[in-house]
């Protein structure tokens, strides 16, 4: 079947709006709205294993691909694009990981205000991993820079993920929720700081390790 990345090379025929008929109540990746979808072309169908559909959201006009089943499973969806991406890095500490895994979710959810104060219990349990002293998250994180263990670029995106924590939690002066952008920028902050923290410099252990066996398998030769 013609993968979903690939269809935007796929020429689209047109179908009869009695084929085609209504699609039904799916969540836009985009607004998170549920509401139903104008098709504006698919392939697939009737000879084939299901059909991939070029869709247009009724609530924010953005365009969505959806593969589903074939004609007796038209409510299935096996895949859609654009996606979220939703996985975590296997690098990451356990508990790092269980509360960054739910901010991923509650985002992909339209849950604003539960992604970013599952960001901030992301940052601190990084915090308890590294062993950072202070009362709060403020301190916690302005120790890490003092010893040396992130720049100061790292710790502003840090401070950026405590505060968007803080607004989904508590709220802020002049403005009391989370809204869709702040939930994907603290994310995305958060991603990238553990990313720092986390992936590189065991990619580069391993990296480094690779190299020293390469050099040793070479010398006993």
């Amino acid at each position: 079947m013609t993968s979903l990345y690939e269809i935007s090379s796929v020429e689209y025929p047109q179908r009869n709006v009695e084929e085609v008929r209504a699609m039904p109540v799916r969540k836009c990746p985009y607004c998170k709205a549920l509401c139903n979808f104008d098709v504006e072309a698919q392939v697939g169908g009737r000879d084939t294993a299901g059909y991939i559909s070029l869709d247009r959201c009724q609530n924010c006009g953005n365009p969505v691909y959806f593969e589903t089943g074939d004609r007796g499973e038209r409510d299935n969806v096996i895949d859609y694009y654009p996606r979220l991406e939703l996985s975590v890095d296997e690098e990451l500490p356990e508990d790092v990981k269980k509360a960054f895994e739910e901010a991923t979710r509650t985002l992909n959810d339209g849950n604003w205000n539960s992604c970013v104060v599952m960001c901030r219990r992301a940052l601190e349990e990084a915090m308890k991993d590294l062993g950072a002293d202070g009362k709060d998250l403020f301190e916690q994180i302005d120790d890490l820079e003092t010893k040396r263990k992130i720049t100061p670029e790292l710790k502003q995106w840090a401070h950026e993920g405590r505060l968007g924590g803080k607004l989904g939690a508590h709220g802020a002066k002049g403005k009391k929720w989370a809204d869709k952008s702040d939930a994907e920028e603290v994310l995305e902050f958060c991603r990238w700081f553990f990313r720092y923290l986390y992936v590189l410099p065991k990619q580069l252990a391993n990296r480094k390790a690779k190299l020293e066996e390469e050099k040793t398998g070479d010398s006993s030769k």
